[in-house]
């Protein structure tokens, strides 16, 4: 293979490979639940969307091991005692149970309003 195939072939490849990573916007939802679960803080709303195609579209998780998590948590957990609505980005799915839920991100874009 010559290479400037070579080339193309990682080039078509780089540029795919984006898409099985992808990510998006978690559209505000009011929280109507939370569970705690050792791996991380369980949001549950009607209107999240499904930006990463998870199993689940209920419910999107906070993960433990998140860089921000003791303030994300602070700031959900009173976000739910006072009935406001969130939104914020999701960098994918995580497994839980085997099901598998959209992330929302402690550290960028967490967004809380009435």
């Amino acid at each position: 293979m010559n290479i400037l195939k070579k080339i193309v072939l990682v080039a078509v490849l780089v540029s795919t490979a984006n898409f099985a990573f992808a990510a998006g916007k978690i559209s505000k939802s009011k929280i109507v639940a939370v569970a705690f679960q050792s791996g991380g803080f369980f949001l549950y709303g009607n209107d999240w969307g499904n930006p990463n195609n998870c199993t689940r579209s209920n419910a999107i998780v906070l993960l433990a091991s998140d860089s921000n998590y003791d303030k994300a948590y602070a700031l959900l957990l009173a976000a739910y005692a006072s009935g406001k609505s969130v939104k914020g980005y999701s960098n994918g799915c995580a497994d839980f149970d085997g099901q598998t839920y959209n992330t929302i991100r402690g550290y960028k874009y967490l967004f809380v309003s009435d």
